[in-house]
């Protein structure tokens, strides 16, 4: 069954993942962004997620939004609780939604909702700094890219 992923946050978080996304990815015609505005209400809101769903009626759907218990979580939220078909994710990172697009083929859309989580985990990290020394002497000994 085709997936799609519906990308929704506050502001122009979702429109300006977007732009990084298909920087890196390219364009996916599976993939959606559903800014919450300054001018949008919860209803609004949920009705441009709606809109998206039903333009896309036999797809499975996850929800990847912005941050945990804000407007487009709990709008997603409340549109997936009764839907076998839906999951919903959130604080999720930009590495995190590309993995997930070249996966979502090979996952159900529960495995795909827990792999996107544990992508963002893993890919969540303190820079230890180093002696700069330590550094050249490690990149003097490799070829690079």
């Amino acid at each position: 069954m085709k997936k799609i992923i519906i990308l929704s946050g506050h502001g122009h978080y979702a429109t300006g993942l977007q732009s990084s996304i298909e920087l890196l990815a390219g364009k996916n015609e599976d993939m959606f962004f559903v800014d919450f505005t300054v001018e949008d209400t919860d209803v609004t809101l949920k009705e441009k997620m709606l809109k998206v769903i039903d333009e896309n009626k036999e797809s499975e759907v996850l929800f990847v939004c912005d941050i945990l218990g804000g407007t487009p979580f709990k709008t997603a939220a409340e549109i997936a609780n009764s839907n076998d078909k839906m999951e919903v994710v959130a604080g999720c990172n930009v590495g995190s939604v590309i993995e997930s697009i070249f996966q979502k083929d090979t996952m159900t859309i529960g495995e795909l909702a827990e792999s996107i989580v544990d992508a963002s985990k893993q890919s969540t990290m303190k820079f230890n700094k180093v002696v700069i020394s330590e550094v050249l002497d490690y990149l003097d000994t490799e070829d690079g890219i």
